[in-house]
């Protein structure tokens, strides 16, 4: 009999033994859209202000996270809005503005969206442009229960010469000195105003950085000379990775002089 029970026990210290490492290397899968968008404060390719637009575009697509660059706050040439707390209030998201500079009666800078809790809120001063000011709306982000991430919203200096590189450089610098201190995996959207093959995008990728290739259809920003401005980079911890599940632009030809980036990805936690 006591061999028997001895035997019973070790059996079912074996199961919940089992049990306890089955349930501690399960894994979580949560979904999560991203958008980037530079919307030139509203204004379209036919030259009429029209900010309602952009808002359809946003909520027609319903991102869980939206990166916007070109926002105005106040300022005279759109009318004297607040153009995030316009668009927070349309898609029902919350808003964060992020200052660049004073301009015409108000403010202008970037703007992020949340659909998911903001835990907290990092307004970043970057080193100045050539011609302007630049920040970066850093946020941590609650995607799921027990689940945080960094999503980081950037518009790089858009200057073309050589002192624009090593200004963008500059700024992809300060940024990632800042972010490697959150040991959380990050998200970074946005308006860099360079290729995949730049100084800029070289750096990030050094930095463990993985940038997501948008195929064929790459070219993001279509004003006279079109090219490949706006992307979506990631970079996992050992405990949470993120996956790409797919990445495109959408054919918005009028509403701004970028198209729509969306990326879907899968978080494993």
């Amino acid at each position: 009999m006591k061999e028997n029970a001895m035997k019973n026990l070790t059996l079912i210290v074996l199961c919940l033994s089992m049990c306890i490492f089955y349930a501690c290397d399960q894994k979580q899968i949560t979904s999560l859209k991203i958008m980037s968008y530079n919307i030139r404060h509203g204004e379209g390719m036919d030259q009429i202000l029209d900010l309602s637009r952009a808002a359809e575009v946003i909520k027609e697509q319903g991102p869980d996270l939206c990166g916007l660059q070109e926002i105005d706050k106040d300022c005279l040439r759109s009318n004297k809005l607040d153009q995030t707390d316009y668009l927070a209030q349309k898609t029902q998201m919350t808003g964060t503005f992020g200052k660049f500079m004073d301009f015409d009666g108000g403010e202008y800078g970037m703007a992020s969206l949340s659909a998911k809790p903001i835990i907290s809120t990092k307004i970043l001063h970057l080193p100045d442009g050539i011609s302007e000011a630049r920040s970066a709306i850093i946020h941590e982000v609650e995607i799921a229960k027990a689940c945080t991430i960094v999503f980081v919203n950037v518009h790089f200096d858009w200057i073309e010469s050589e002192e624009g590189i090593a200004s963008r450089l500059n700024q992809a610098k300060v940024l990632t000195q800042y972010i490697d201190s959150i040991n959380k995996p990050i998200i970074i959207s946005g308006d860099f105003n360079c290729s995949p093959d730049s100084p800029t995008m070289n750096y990030f990728y050094d930095q463990g950085f993985e940038f997501i290739n948008k195929g064929e259809d790459r070219l993001s920003f279509q004003g006279e000379h079109k090219a490949e401005l706006d992307h979506v980079i990631f970079r996992n911890t050992n405990h949470i990775k993120i996956k790409p599940k797919s990445i495109y632009l959408l054919e918005e030809p009028i509403v701004s002089d970028h198209r729509p980036l969306i990326a879907e990805l899968e978080v494993i936690y």
